[in-house]
């Protein structure tokens, strides 16, 4: 019944065995039969270019079911009325059961050359039915049913533009009645920014027949909002059935808004890529470069074709080629995120040293795609460090590094000569734990404190005593918090510096002191009696005059000498253990002792006097002499000292201001810090340059600045503390 012979019988036999002898049986059996055997599995939807399906019973019951539903089904649901009928030959009653509630058309059974003419004309009987429904209800069944459920809507426009015929998908896809849209200008529901677009390439197949067009444009929807739709339109406004632009329309608004973000990802990942200092790269399994950015080119020197022809590892020193390759085998069999240094060989065979950080790179369904890194070059991270391990190790200080809960992060060279242990016993220890510190409790304890206090933001300083494979050394230690760009303490240096000598001299400046003071008192006590026993005796006024002359000058050496006696005790050797000190006990001190010293001289508090710093008992004498100073020099019988304090979480700073002339000039070095003293005319001018080195001694600071009124106005800032406060009182005098 194909190929235009309306006698002859189209039979597809689905078989399990090749079925040769059972068509070769059909075909004796009735000459008109043209049977042809395929694999009963192979999937059959297009069978309908057969006048008939035969199933093979003998093939095994499910997989005969199998097929026959197939068949059945349509493997094309919009041409399914062009399915051929299907006859079950032979097979079992359960086969014959379930192949007949399936839908078989008829069961023939293979009962040798009698059963295969029977066979034969059943199958010619049904495969008749089948010819003799009408071609084309078949195909407007077929044409129907596809304009009913197609995704697309299928349009139809006159010349001008205006529907015909509307498919009914248009109701699905824009959510307009097709009937409300028909004689409606199709332009009018373009989107104004296409409109002119569409009209053009609509206008141009109107005016050739059978041209075709394709268009991208964006509709409106019954609710006013546009969706994309992708547009053929054909020519038939020759073709009589037609008389029109046929139009088929599938919507796109997912994959236009798909390929937006798409093109938005795209690009931003683009512009990271550009905008990236360091080196960026992509490459699979097999080495072959996948992406990469310029940088990759700039460092390298190598252009685009060079490197889709290298494999990674050969833009590696070969002496680093060992670690990269282990780095790269940990992320593929690991999936582990690694970080390796290593040396880029440019082109011109330069050797650049860069930090590699690669990982894993997947599909979204997990699907292994290569690995991704970055490369950062750290030749000048490489150049600071050597430059800081030069001073760290040469310098004569003793230098650590530290974590904030005291764990040794480095130690320099003089640290490990000086105790004779090497760099590993000290890394990864704690600070108390090391051989500077271990046994002596009294500087674990040190090191202890000085953890703590560092750690909570605070400088730390004291003295100890540590044994050392030379001997024990006298050691001013000191622990200093580093911040990070919050604030935060993130690390610790501890410092060591030998004071042994310094120690040792001040003993012995102590001892001549002593030594000189105890004579100078002596002396001067015999030159001030010999002065009064010859005033006596002496008769002549100018006589007299010299003599008393040499008692005022041998009372202003003795008073000098105890003035020098309590400056030195403020200056070297003589300072106790530092603690919280009183602001507001100690300048209240001042006040009563300067106001009970000096008549007429009054010296008021400032109300924010209500904090502490970290001193000695040395601060009230600093204080007093900074407001002694201010009132001997007032050019009047009245002079007025003010104090007061500013307080912040590290430091607290004290204002003085006088209203005398100010310091004078050549006292001012005292404040500065910019010399030496050079005379000691005044007590008060050596007395400033001592203020000014204990100030230092406490890691603060003096600043002096004139009032443009008259006057000064020192400022001492020393450093806060926030524990328990205590008053500044001054010890006993010790060797006094």
């Amino acid at each position: 019944m194909t190929g235009g012979d309306t006698d002859r019988v189209d039979v597809r036999f689905l078989t399990a065995d090749g079925g040769d002898a059972v068509g070769d049986r059909l075909e004796a059996a009735d000459g008109r039969l043209s049977v042809r055997p395929v694999g009963i599995d192979t999937d059959h939807g297009a069978a309908g270019a057969a006048d008939c399906v035969v199933v093979d019973g003998r093939s095994p019951d499910d997989r005969a079911l199998d097929a026959i539903r197939r068949v059945v089904d349509g493997a094309d649901d919009a041409d399914a009325t062009a399915t051929p009928p299907v006859v079950l030959y032979g097979g079992s009653t359960g086969l014959i059961d379930a192949a007949l509630d399936a839908g078989v058309t008829d069961v023939v059974r293979d009962e040798g050359t009698v059963g295969a003419r029977v066979a034969a004309n059943r199958i010619r009987t049904v495969a008749a039915g089948y010819r003799r429904r009408a071609p084309a209800e078949r195909t407007a069944d077929t044409l129907s049913a596809l304009l009913e459920n197609s995704s697309d809507r299928l349009s139809v426009l006159d010349s001008t533009g205006r529907y015909t015929y509307v498919s009914p998908a248009v109701e699905r896809i824009l959510g307009y009645d097709p009937d409300d849209l028909e004689g409606e200008s199709g332009f009018d529901y373009v989107h104004p920014d296409d409109r002119e677009r569409v009209r053009d390439a609509f206008e141009a197949v109107c005016e050739r027949p059978g041209e075709t067009f394709d268009v991208e444009y964006r509709l409106r929807d019954v609710d006013g909002e546009w969706r994309w739709v992708e547009s053929r339109g054909t020519n038939r406004l020759d073709d009589p059935a037609v008389g029109g632009i046929v139009v088929n329309s599938r919507e796109i608004t997912d994959r236009r808004e798909r390929e937006r973000r798409l093109s938005e990802e795209r690009a931003f990942t683009e512009s990271v890529f550009a905008a990236l200092p360091d080196v960026f790269y992509a490459f699979d399994e097999d080495g072959e470069f996948l992406r990469w950015n310029d940088r990759l080119q700039a460092v390298t020197g190598y252009d685009d074709a060079e490197l889709r022809s290298m494999h990674p590892i050969e833009l590696v020193v070969p002496e680093d080629r060992p670690a990269v390759a282990d780095a790269i085998t940990r992320v593929f069999e690991e999936g582990t995120t690694v970080t390796v240094e290593a040396r880029f060989r440019t082109k011109d065979g330069e050797a650049r040293p860069h930090e590699f950080t690669g990982a894993r790179m997947t599909s979204p369904d997990g699907e292994l795609l290569g690995l991704v890194g970055i490369g950062r070059d750290v030749s000048e991270r490489k150049r600071r460090r050597r430059r800081f391990e030069a001073v760290f190790d040469t310098t004569p200080q003793f230098v650590g590094l530290t974590d904030t809960d005291g764990t040794v992060l480095e130690a320099n060279r003089t640290v490990r000569e000086f105790t004779g242990a090497d760099r590993e016993s000290f890394v990864g220890t704690h600070l108390r734990e090391t051989a500077w510190f271990r046994g002596n409790e009294e500087a674990v304890a040190a090191a202890r404190e000085g953890i703590e206090r560092a750690a909570a933001g605070e400088r730390y300083a004291t003295e100890i005593e540590v044994d050392g494979e030379t001997g024990t050394e006298t050691i001013e230690f000191s622990v200093h918090p580093i911040t990070d760009d919050r604030g935060e303490v993130a690390l610790l240096v501890p410092e060591g510096q030998r004071i042994t000598d310094l120690k040792r001299r001040e003993r012995h400046l102590k001892v001549l002191h002593r030594f000189l003071r105890h004579n100078l008192r002596n002396k001067m006590t015999v030159i001030r009696g010999t002065a009064d026993v010859l005033a006596d005796r002496l008769s002549d006024p100018t006589d007299r005059e010299y003599v008393a002359q040499i008692e005022g000058a041998s009372t202003e050496l003795i008073d000098l000498s105890e003035t020098a006696h309590q400056l030195s005790r403020v200056a070297i050797g003589d300072d106790g253990e530092r603690r919280p000190i009183d602001l507001r006990e100690t300048l209240t001190a001042v006040r009563d002792d300067v106001e009970g010293a000096y008549d007429g001289a009054t010296v008021r508090l400032g109300p924010d006097l209500d904090h502490s710093v970290r001193a000695d008992w040395r601060l009230r004498p600093v204080f007093e002499q900074l407001v002694e100073n201010a009132v001997e020099h007032a050019d009047h019988d009245a002079p007025t000292v003010e104090l007061s304090c500013v307080g912040g979480e590290a430091s607290v700073s004290v204002r003085i201001v006088d209203d005398g002339p100010g310091i004078p000039r050549e006292e001012l070095v005292g404040i500065t810090g910019d010399g030496e003293p050079t005379q000691l005319t005044h007590g008060t001018g050596f007395g400033l340059w001592l203020v000014r080195s204990v100030v230092d001694d406490y890691a603060g600071s003096v600043d002096y600045d004139p009032r443009p009124e008259g006057g000064s106005i020192v400022t001492v800032e020393l450093p806060a503390a926030t524990d328990r406060r205590a008053p500044a009182d001054e010890p006993a005098d010790r060797g006094r």
